[in-house]
């Protein structure tokens, strides 16, 4: 039986960080190719952002601008969790509506008459409050009923913060001064659904109006985050590499014993490197220990524990990752003990 020294276990524990590392980054890649509305503010790729200067609302043009489309205006919309994040909303035929794990969407004749009801992501339930068995959302001195709760079962997605208020109530106070966006579901409509509204604003709203370019969210780690834990991969890497250095040189009287019977570089490499996949294949499987018992920390809701979810294409993807890890960074330091001149370790 092989000793189990402290060497292997700071490696496997080492190769655990770099798998988590892997995950997150992979799934950061997979969530780019995945055109998921729910990762990315519940947007397709056909919006289109706009400023417009309207004044009051009561009178702004938001139905009746063609069929299947939305139009949202951004009352007070973050990326902080902590914080809710709140639209103004109308839906017109079949356009895409997110998924309603308690109670229902808006209703057609709400969203044409302007009734004040409201949809809500599952983490603002903190700030409702309820009435006679009916939770009310209030947002400039408006109460707002809430008829639903959208997101998505057993998963974090950008609408667990969102406040949806049905467009018509929020302008019957409120002023149409901000970003709106458009979403038609496809090119041809949310430009016909656009020029529909341009068509319908005042001169002089019409002349201050502009586009904004949209940049598509891909939920992500924080860009501050993401330039420490730049420099933490880093250390973590020459860590490795310094304690293979090491590993490998408390194996030198074994180098050079397998030298002196004329055991091939190849061969000895080979067996070195299979050690360094078993210490990365055991790091993996800790690995997915640690991102799987993170779900039930004060750290579950964070976006480092979302992108540790786990699906086939990524954990395969995990584990060749730090595989690989491990063979590039064993090489060099096989290379360096095997042109040594071990003579002197024999005795």
């Amino acid at each position: 039986m092989k000793k189990i020294t402290y060497c292997k276990i700071i490696l496997v524990i080492m190769y655990a960080l770099v798998s988590l590392f892997a995950l997150m980054f992979i799934n950061l890649v997979i969530s780019a190719a995945n055109d998921d509305m729910y990762y990315k503010e519940f947007y397709s790729q056909y919006i289109r952002k706009f400023s417009i200067n309207y004044g009051k609302g009561e009178s702004f043009p938001y139905n009746e601008l063609g069929s299947d489309y939305a139009l949202y205006f951004g009352v007070s919309e973050t990326s902080d969790r902590d914080y809710d994040s709140i639209r103004a909303v109308y839906f017109n035929g079949n356009a895409a509506v997110p998924n309603i794990l308690e109670g229902r969407f808006f209703a057609e004749d709400e969203m044409e008459n302007g009734v004040a009801v409201a949809v809500l992501g599952t983490l603002c339930k903190r700030n409702v409050t309820t009435e006679n068995g009916i939770d009310y959302y209030i947002s400039g001195n408006k109460k707002y009923e809430v008829v639903g709760y959208m997101g998505r079962e057993g998963e974090v997605t950008d609408l667990d913060n969102m406040i949806w208020l049905n467009m018509g109530a929020y302008f019957e106070k409120a002023a149409a001064y901000g970003r709106f966006a458009v979403d038609g579901g496809s090119e041809v409509n949310t430009d016909n659904v656009v020029k529909a509204l341009f068509s319908r604003l005042p001169d002089e709203e019409l002349e201050n109006a502009g586009e904004i370019i949209h940049e598509r969210k891909i939920r992500s780690i924080a860009y501050f985050t993401r330039r420490i834990y730049n420099y933490v991969i880093l250390a973590l890497i020459i860590n490795i590499a310094i304690v293979s250095i090491y590993y490998i040189d408390r194996k030198a009287y074994i180098i050079a014993v397998k030298k002196f019977i004329g055991t091939s570089f190849g061969r000895i490499s080979a067996e070195i490197i299979s050690e360094y996949v078993s210490f990365a294949s055991i790091g993996v499987l800790v690995g997915i220990i640690i991102a799987f018992l993170l779900r039930f920390t004060p750290f579950a809701d964070s976006d480092e524990v979302f992108l540790m979810s786990f699906s086939l294409p990524s954990l395969l993807a995990m584990f060749a990752v730090t595989v690989a890890c491990a063979v590039i960074i064993s090489v060099l330091p096989i290379i360096r003990i095997y042109r040594k001149d071990l003579s002197g370790n024999i005795k």
